[in-house]
């Protein structure tokens, strides 16, 4: 816990515990189709949340820099990646007819860099007898920008299996168009303030614009976030945006 200061050891303290003991909570928001393609289903963004005491759920925000200093947000990622597998495998065993969502999970940079990854993932994919194409992977334009060679490296062996991968936050500003084709993304969330933007100036139109031109062109498909009111969704499929994700779409939900 070497960095953290004395008021942060007892959360940590928490947190380790919790890791242990299964007490972080999954919650999952949609991410709605709303292109023309009639291939694009529905599918959602899993979440974490952690029940600090009864009631109290703690965003990401307040808990992953203390996992962040200590060194344990791969630890994280893989226990998220271990309780999607146990739900989708529960439910389907359940209902035999039920059509498990894609799952789109959050990377850490942790998670990317380290070299056993994708055999901890393909393992908990053949142990849980799910279907690879279930599970997509979120990584923020700047950390792809940061470990290329390892994200690279992680898609050229989790993408044949069926798994996809985002990018978020995307501006163009990090990630070039070569760089997105050369990686094998297959989605992006585009940059949530030069989205919200986009009306306000020319400037920020015509990024969006150059931005969802790009991504036709390389067949990757677009998502717009915290989408909030109901009339941004026409706009939206003006401009011609695959997919839509917030409050105005759906918002979090206990994953049961």
């Amino acid at each position: 816990m070497t960095g953290l200061q004395a008021e942060e050891k007892g959360t940590a303290t928490q947190l380790i515990g919790a890791l242990r003991s299964d007490q972080f909570i999954l919650y999952c928001q949609p991410i709605k189709a709303i292109g023309a393609g009639k291939d694009r289903a529905d599918y959602q963004e899993i979440l974490v949340r952690f029940l600090e005491e009864e009631e109290k759920l703690l965003p990401p925000g307040s808990f992953f820099p203390i996992l962040e200093s200590c060194k344990l947000m791969a630890v994280l990622d893989q226990w998220v990646i271990k309780q999607v597998i146990r739900w989708i495998d529960t439910n389907q065993k359940a209902r035999p007819v039920w059509d498990a969502p894609r799952c789109s999970i959050n990377l850490s940079n942790d998670s990317i860099s380290s070299a056993g990854f994708s055999k901890f993932v393909a393992e908990q994919l053949q142990s849980g007898k799910v279907f690879a194409a279930k599970l997509s992977f979120e990584v923020p334009e700047t950390d792809a920008a940061m470990h290329t060679a390892s994200l690279e490296q992680l898609i050229a062996e989790l993408r044949p299996l069926g798994c996809s991968f985002t990018l978020t936050g995307y501006s163009g500003d990090f990630v070039p168009a070569e760089l997105l084709e050369t990686l094998g993304i297959d989605l992006v969330k585009i940059d949530a303030h030069t989205m919200q933007h986009a009306g306000d100036n020319t400037s920020n139109a015509g990024k969006v614009e150059a931005t969802l031109r790009m991504c036709r062109t390389l067949g990757i498909c677009t998502i717009a976030e915290f989408v909030e009111r109901p009339e941004t969704l026409e706009t939206l499929k003006a401009l011609g945006v695959d997919y839509a994700q917030g409050y105005g779409v759906g918002k979090p939900q206990r994953l049961t």
